[in-house]
């Protein structure tokens, strides 16, 4: 009986306690939501940088307009010196930048230039590898003046050399490199207009011509004849055949008149043409071989009965400009399927007078 009075006291205790708790505890009006947790404070808004930058593509030249003006490391009067200027130097211009609020009696627009080489720029000692004269670090900050407190006008990366001037404490004074960057009120210096294009006005001089190597690109491309004492041959009339075929035809006549060989007749037709004397030798000795270029691709030759093992084909149509015979020694069967320029003398074979055959002297593979 004792214990159940105890328990049935321990319970009312409870439950008024309970409820004094929840009567002390603020409750939130009718619609109110409920509080947030605390959390950490947010971070203040970043403020503007109140300035304005222009990027100037290429960079511009200036010059000074007066004597010993400042070389900031800020575009403001509170960047420390990093040198002077004096009235006559040409600098390069990398940005104009106006200030928005500048302070009083301070310039709201500068100039950042490249820093000249002739002030000195400074970075930690320790970044420096004192054999090479080199950076050592992945990448370093260069600063105005000889301490981190002082602005970043620059960086340079690992491997770049540096030339030292001076060492202060555990900093060093290095020749500006071309990337490091300074600042300078715009009023001291005179924008230059960038120079005109000069055209030149000289052509490019004209090829002289070669008379004893003849580039022919095609088949039906004209050739001259070393040695030859007979004009060229007139242009083919408006109703005559296509002139690359006639063409063709007239450097295969004159081949075969150079060679003593007589022309072919076409399909049909005999041969009416009587024999004449042969003409009396040159006293000067025979005409020395003409040496042509001929452009194509390589195939082997199937006919047995042909003049030569390999044939040069044309690019285009694959139609065969003439016959190639190797000189001895040369491995020539690594050409076939490829396009090359063939370099040699050329002449004709008397069992195949509608083709020339070309002795090659050279060879060389195109793109």
């Amino acid at each position: 009986m004792k214990l159940n009075v105890w328990l049935v006291s321990t319970v009312a205790c409870l439950t008024a306690v309970t409820v004094m708790a929840q009567e002390t505890s603020p409750q939130p009006s009718t619609g109110a939501t409920a509080p947030a947790p605390e959390t950490a404070p947010a971070k203040p808004a970043r403020k503007a940088s109140g300035k304005k930058t222009t990027v100037l593509n290429p960079p511009a030249a200036a010059v000074v307009k007066s004597s010993n003006v400042n070389l900031r490391g800020q575009a403001s009067f509170k960047g420390e010196t990093l040198g002077h200027l004096q009235k006559g130097d040409t600098v390069t211009v990398l940005e104009q930048i106006t200030l928005s609020r500048p302070k009083k009696d301070e310039p709201a627009e500068w100039a950042q230039i490249v820093v000249p080489q002739t002030v000195s720029v400074w970075v930690g000692a320790d970044y420096i590898d004192p054999d090479t004269k080199t950076i050592k670090a992945r990448r370093v900050n260069l600063r105005g003046g000889p301490g981190e407190n002082f602005s970043i006008v620059g960086r340079l990366e690992k491997g770049a050399a540096v030339k030292e001037v001076k060492t202060e404490n555990a900093w060093v004074a290095i020749e500006a490199p071309t990337n490091a960057h300074a600042y300078v009120a715009a009023e001291f210096l005179e924008m230059q207009p960038a120079p005109a294009p000069i055209a030149s006005s000289t052509p490019p001089p004209a090829a002289s011509p070669e008379p004893q190597v003849v580039n022919v690109n095609t088949p039906a491309a004209s050739v001259v004849l070393v040695g030859a004492s007979e004009p060229a041959a007139p242009a083919p009339a408006p109703s005559a055949p296509a002139p690359q075929e006639n063409d063709a035809n007239r450097e295969l006549d004159a081949l075969r008149h150079a060679t003593g060989l007589e022309p072919a007749p076409a399909a049909g037709e005999t041969s009416t043409a009587t024999p004449t004397p042969s003409a009396a030798p040159a006293t000067n000795g025979p005409a020395p071989p003409r040496i042509v270029t001929r452009e194509g691709f390589v195939r082997r030759a199937y006919n047995i009965q042909s003049p030569a093992n390999y044939e040069l084909r044309d690019i285009q149509t694959g139609k065969l400009i003439e016959y190639l015979e190797p000189k001895a020694g040369m491995n020539f069967k690594i050409f076939v399927g490829t396009r090359v320029t063939v370099t040699g003398p050329e002449g004709m074979d008397s069992r195949w007078p509608r083709t020339p055959v070309l002795e090659v002297q050279s060879v060389d593979l195109m793109p």
